[in-house]
């Protein structure tokens, strides 16, 4: 709904009608619309953070890398409702939900700092602030919900497109099955094993 109409536009009613819920049976569960707000909030970081702890069993640095960009293009054009709420409805979130949510994109930002500093160290990437890279991949992938077609695009072939930039690699992310949200901590891989055709150094 949020998405529909904008956080501003719609309310509790109107999500109330959309669940087939009375409004005092909403009440249960969310305090206010900007608690709702934050839970969707929360929802969005929290299932980028499960699938990347998934990252954490691959051992080659710079496979770690195109997984990672495989992860935020998938989540992005599997998920681009959540999304759009999450970074277009951002100056609506009331600031005690603000603090907390940014306390968890902080955690994602040095996650991926981590693995870009890893990838790095072993020669996969050229020796760059590590803090800077992670915002330059998270400002590349994340804006895949804004243009991807589902239709049109195959998010395979976005992936690889942007493994190729970083890498200079093709890749193959496998043939498993995309995971589901509700699938992120199962430990189902997100259309692993990835294999890295050039493994060159490129420091």
């Amino acid at each position: 709904m949020f998405h529909e109409r904008g956080y501003d536009a719609g309310s509790l009613d109107d999500v109330a009608t959309v669940l087939g819920l009375r409004k005092a049976s909403l009440y249960h569960y969310v305090r206010s619309k900007a608690q709702l707000l934050y839970l969707i909030f929360d929802r969005a970081i929290t299932l980028s953070l499960q699938r990347l702890d998934q990252l954490s069993e691959i051992s080659d640095p710079r496979v770690r890398v195109a997984a990672l960009i495989e992860h935020q293009v998938r989540i992005m054009a599997e998920e681009p409702s959540l999304f759009s709420v999450f970074f277009d409805q951002r100056p609506r979130l009331d600031g005690s939900f603000d603090v907390a949510i940014r306390q968890k994109e902080r955690a994602y930002v040095r996650r991926i700092a981590e693995i870009v500093d890893a990838a790095v160290a072993e020669g996969g990437l050229p020796d760059v602030d590590a803090r800077h890279a992670a915002h330059a991949l998270l400002g590349m992938t994340s804006w895949v919900y804004k243009w991807f077609d589902p239709g049109r695009d195959d998010i395979d072939d976005v992936a690889r497109t942007m493994v190729r930039l970083v890498l200079g690699a093709q890749v193959d992310f496998g043939s498993g099955p995309p995971v589901g949200p509700d699938d992120a901590d199962s430990g189902k891989s997100c259309g692993w094993p990835v294999q890295v055709a050039d493994s060159t150094s490129i420091r």
